[in-house]
């Protein structure tokens, strides 16, 4: 047992453990899983619990996207060269409406398929050699496993939302350590791309770990659903797990799909809040406002995604998807973006709201 004088001071996982696990503000990203030297944290329950001796090296309260420094303090660093845009989106070069043109990418992917477009240009242009992606068995019952990627037809197989949390940081860990990759594609929501920037831009960040991801994709997250989601919700509206084929969001409506596109459930996304982890409710970013590409459902018709460009490699991903007819895109329409501001807003008040009940 180490004694509380040597601690005194460290921010090590106890703290973290008062600060962010027991008020349940973990939303369960894999950072400090994925960080630990010497595998002391691993999973219990959904939550990181500490099962070996901690060393004192203070990475995994320092990796969380729950700890400082905060969401704002990151992107002045990132984008430092940028002008300020005044809405909750933070800062971007472009924002357009978009879909794949590849038909079978579009019936498996959600919304417009982009993610899985852009993930098969990087992969076969050579930007990196490999993808995180969260893979779920329907025949076992959706539980969504965080995987790498190394091929567009392992991409494709991940194609979909699932919608339950999936510590994703845990595959970049698995690409760096376990495959020796250090050019990934991060595939993420706003939390997990949160704590890989904290690894590349703080002090005490996980330099090697976090500068690996060499393309940051960011996916719109109003909030991510703990799996009773799947073992509770779905029974209770008399659907099997298995008989799920697809998942999305879109004009917030749950959407769930059955064999041959068929929708078998869809209802409002608030009616879905106590299935909603409580560390989802208090982040403040919809869009995943420090990737180099963000992407998601709002603000564009169904059948197609709202893709913000953010960096010089979010760009260049994107035009090169242009050149090559992978996808099409035109600018988002005012009444697009005034839907997406609306909605990033109403993440930030619900957060406010939320800290003056505190």
């Amino acid at each position: 047992m180490v004694a509380s004088t040597e601690t005194r001071g460290l921010k090590v996982f106890s703290q973290l453990i008062r600060e962010v696990i027991k008020s349940e503000n973990c939303t369960f990203c894999g950072a400090c899983i994925s960080v630990c030297p010497v595998g002391a944290i691993t999973v219990k329950d959904g939550w990181p619990t500490l099962t070996g001796r901690c060393v004192l090296c203070q990475l995994c309260y320092y990796q969380c996207p729950k700890t400082e420094p905060t969401l704002e303090e990151l992107e002045k660093k990132l984008f430092k060269d940028l002008e300020s845009k005044e809405n909750p989106l933070g800062f971007y070069k472009a924002i357009y409406t978009v879909e794949s043109t590849d038909g079978n990418i579009k019936s498996k992917a959600a919304n417009g398929g982009v993610v899985t477009s852009l993930l098969k240009i990087a992969l076969e242009d050579g930007l990196v050699d490999c993808a995180t992606v969260a893979v779920a068995d329907r025949l076992k019952g959706w539980i969504p496993k965080a995987e790498v990627a190394f091929t567009f037809q392992e991409v494709l197989e991940a194609a979909g939302s699932k919608y339950t949390y999936c510590p994703m940081i845990t595959a970049l860990a698995s690409a760096f350590y376990e495959y020796m990759r250090s050019r990934v594609a991060f595939v993420g929501t706003p939390c997990q791309v949160l704590s890989v920037r904290k690894m590349q831009l703080t002090d005490m960040g996980h330099r090697k770990l976090g500068e690996a991801a060499k393309l940051i994709m960011g996916l719109f997250c109003m909030e991510n659903f703990n799996y009773n989601l799947i073992s509770e919700f779905l029974p209770n509206m008399s659907v099997k797990p298995e008989a799920v084929f697809k998942f999305d969001i879109s004009s917030g409506k749950f959407n769930v799909y059955g064999e041959g596109g068929k929708n078998l459930i869809s209802v409002s996304v608030k009616e879905l809040e106590k299935y909603s982890r409580r560390g989802c409710m208090v982040c403040s970013d919809l869009t995943a406002r420090l990737a180099d590409i963000s992407v998601g459902g709002i603000g564009s018709k169904p059948g197609f995604s709202t893709v913000i460009v953010r960096t010089d490699i979010g760009e260049k991903i994107f035009k090169r998807a242009l050149e090559l007819n992978a996808i099409r895109a035109e600018e988002i329409s005012e009444q697009g973006l005034k839907s997406l501001i609306k909605v990033a807003k109403a993440k930030l008040d619900r957060v406010s709201k939320i800290k003056e009940k505190v």
